[in-house]
């Protein structure tokens, strides 16, 4: 139980503060196996990753799952031209899917949950995957209190909870961010931040919060991104440089093993 709170922290400094009283708890001390995990934590504790796009995906199961999808149309027996012919019938086959959850999405008529203007936008803008993780945040945005309010600076915590931990929240109106860095990890806004947008009556989500990359291929009509130098995006419909939209690349992870001898 100790070594799941410490893994589930937002702060570094907490993790690293921590992790010597879990240590010294449980006489590890010693140990090689865990000594070895803390040299490369950078590389699968959560507060260290959350500050890069993963789509959310950390987990083996999620690439285990796009391998089984990858199986249905490609094995180890087909030719390299095969292998290309069958790649491009696995895209049409996500494509088909998405048009079809999109007509049944018409059929069955509006899926939202409240009359928030909130959920009105994202609704409108977001893929139907994207808009279940952004329903699923919003719906428990109320379930959060405001601590503390110091100008910019709001201190949230589960309602039920008084020993569950705190999550800041920095607001100005314009832009916004949190320390469970769910948006940054996921690309879609988290709880807190929406808690903080209902306590402050904001009735619109920036824009610079609904990534081009969950967001459907309509409501990006009109936009065109540049790419100068390879890193920076430009929209040309607000000439504005979007530096929250800027996506960092996972850390690199060092190579196991003996380096092999030439």
């Amino acid at each position: 139980m100790d070594f799941y709170k410490l893994y589930k922290l937002d702060s570094c400094e907490e993790f690293e503060n921590q992790w010597p009283q879990v240590i010294a708890k449980y006489d590890m001390l010693a140990n090689k196996h865990v000594n070895g995990l803390y040299q490369i934590k950078h590389f699968w504790v959560p507060c260290y990753l959350r500050g890069y796009f993963f789509g959310g995906m950390t987990t083996t199961g999620r690439s285990e799952s796009i391998n089984a999808f990858i199986k249905r149309f490609v094995s180890s027996h087909i030719s390299l031209i095969q292998f290309v012919k069958q790649i491009e019938l696995s895209i049409e086959d996500v494509e088909q899917t998405q048009s079809h959850d999109t007509m049944l999405e018409t059929y069955k008529g509006s899926s939202l949950r409240t009359l928030s203007p909130l959920e009105d936008q994202a609704h409108s803008v977001l893929t139907p995957y994207a808009f279940k993780l952004f329903q699923e945040e919003f719906g428990r945005a109320t379930q959060y209190s405001v601590l503390q309010e110091n100008g910019f600076e709001f201190v949230l915590q589960y309602y039920k909870d008084k020993t569950s931990q705190k999550h800041i929240v920095l607001w100005d109106g314009e832009m916004t961010t949190c320390s469970c860095k769910h948006f940054e990890f996921w690309g879609i806004l988290c709880r807190h931040i929406l808690s903080v947008f209902l306590h402050k009556d904001c009735y619109r989500i920036p824009t610079m919060y609904l990534l081009s990359r969950w967001c459907r291929e309509t409501s990006l009509m009109g936009k065109e991104l540049l790419v100068l130098d390879g890193e920076d995006l430009v929209d040309k419909e607000i000439d504005v440089i979007d530096e929250d939209c800027f996506v960092h690349c996972p850390p690199i992870s060092k190579k196991k093993g003996r380096p092999k001898q030439k």
